[in-house]
């Protein structure tokens, strides 16, 4: 169908860069719609899809292997031209292409009103984040995936045009050594947004931005950090220490959403402060420490939440102790609205005293519990 839908200028392009793949042999008799302008999205992964599955296989040379990349990538360029030429105001994008698409015609038209981007800068350069800056001003949704030291400066660029920026997300490439220096404009740029911010995600480690963006997102309402590996190992960067410290003197009144994630020792252990100073708002609350077996601090954490959560519908733990189980009792009376509760504790032993306490004392809300 979408092939039927290609100027004619794309398939002669096409049939005179793929000898084999004569499109000019397609019949001009267009669909009775025009079924892309209909699309609300356009999707990388489907332009390669069809552009793979129209390329003859030419073997396994390198010769024949670069061919074939070729007639893909001139593929995905028609398919794009043709999608962007005929799709107006998108509201949502994934980049995870080389294809410099902010430069093709009508490109404005498609992409001027986007809220919702995903960039993966392992496919982009800073000249294609210049382009894309000229177009998209008022994202108010965006996430970075594989984030590197070599683009910050067209990053930085780009989310200092934003005018409403209100959810940031960023997933940073994993490298054997980071120049923490060339992060720091990053750090600047998101404390210079930060009073719009109300969704803020770092990941797979933190140690590359400053933790003072903390006292900055003063109408944060979802925070995750996520450690899925021991960056203090990687390079040098803020500490788990320096972010644990940030943590004890951030408030987020509006917060809703906490998800701690972290995989390596030392890990935090002042993140209880943060709650107590979340205004009795929050409603979900994720804290996955792999390697933390410490019942003083889990008592703290449940207590807190017991007594600053009333309106917490769903919390998960892991690690806990059976020492803590009768500290589950506080969560069930104070937290009425307790939909979902997930533990898993650190040791095998008999689960009847976690389930008497669970028959007990939970709320009538709870209608989820996974052990």
């Amino acid at each position: 169908m979408i092939i039927f839908l290609l100027p004619k200028s794309s398939k002669k392009f096409l049939s005179d860069n793929i000898p084999e793949f004569s499109l000019t042999e397609i019949p001009y008799d267009k669909p009775l719609f025009n079924y892309i302008s209909f699309f609300t999205q356009i999707s990388p992964d489907l332009i390669s899809s069809i552009s793979q599955s129209l390329v003859n296989s030419k073997g396994y040379n390198d010769e024949k292997w670069i061919a074939e990349k070729y007639e893909k990538y001139v593929l995905e360029q028609e398919f794009y031209e043709l999608f962007i030429n005929n799709c107006k105001g998108l509201k949502l994008f994934y980049w995870n292409t080389s294809h410099p698409l902010f430069k093709y015609q009508g490109a404005t038209t498609c992409f001027s009103q986007l809220c919702t981007l995903i960039i993966n800068l392992m496919f982009l350069t800073i000249a294609n984040l210049f382009d894309m800056t000229q177009i998209c001003q008022n994202i108010k949704h965006l996430e970075v995936i594989e984030c590197k030291g070599n683009i910050i400066v067209g990053l930085v660029n780009f989310i200092e045009i934003q005018r409403n920026l209100q959810s940031l997300s960023i997933d940073f490439f994993h490298e054997e050594r980071s120049d923490i220096f060339e992060f720091i404009p990053l750090s600047s740029i998101i404390m210079k947004k930060a009073s719009t911010l109300k969704k803020f995600i770092i990941r797979p480690f933190i140690g590359l931005l400053s933790p003072k963006i903390l006292t900055s997102l003063i109408n944060l309402q979802h925070l995750e950090l996520i450690n899925d590996m021991d960056f203090n190992m990687l390079f040098e960067g803020y500490t788990v220490e320096a972010w644990d410290e940030y943590l004890s003197i951030t408030s987020f009144p509006n917060l809703e959403y906490l998800k701690i994630h972290d995989y390596y020792l030392p890990s935090f252990i002042k993140d209880y402060m943060l709650i107590e100073k979340s205004n009795g708002n929050i409603l979900e609350i994720n804290i996955l420490k792999m390697k933390v077996h410490d019942p003083i601090y889990t008592k703290k954490l449940i207590i807190t939440i017991s007594k600053c959560c009333p309106k917490i519908k769903r919390f998960t733990i892991i690690n806990i102790e059976p020492e803590n189980f009768e500290d589950l009792k506080e969560i069930f009376l104070n937290c009425t609205q307790l939909e979902m509760l997930a533990l898993l504790d650190s040791k095998e032993h008999n689960g009847d005293k976690l389930l008497e306490i669970i028959s007990d004392y939970s709320p009538e809300t709870l209608l989820r519990n996974f052990f």
